[in-house]
């Protein structure tokens, strides 16, 4: 099982073995080398993130094993500290 933590507070001091990460300009720790597409679009929705039928999920600034691309559902990518998502809803809520 993964541990994806969120951390809206940007004051609080990360745990140790954790990569922070900005999803729409938002701060979160992810405690997992591995982020997947439904954890990256609840973290997206935790901060307020519209509603959608389907998201679309970009990713840049990653590892060298992945690092841009597009994060299709079912799949997972690699992460590292500083990496950045967008999260765009692409269909009717």
């Amino acid at each position: 099982m993964t541990e994806v933590i969120s951390n809206d507070n940007a004051s609080t001091q990360r745990r140790p073995n954790t990569d922070l990460v900005f999803i729409n300009q938002d701060r979160h720790e992810v405690a997992t080398q591995r982020v997947t597409y439904d954890e990256i679009v609840a973290l997206y929705l935790s901060d307020g993130g519209a509603s959608s039928n389907e998201y679309l999920v970009k990713y840049s600034r990653g590892p060298a094993a992945n690092p841009s691309g597009t994060l299709a559902p079912g799949n997972k990518v690699k992460v590292q500290d500083g990496m950045r998502f967008r999260v765009s809803g692409t269909g009717e809520s």
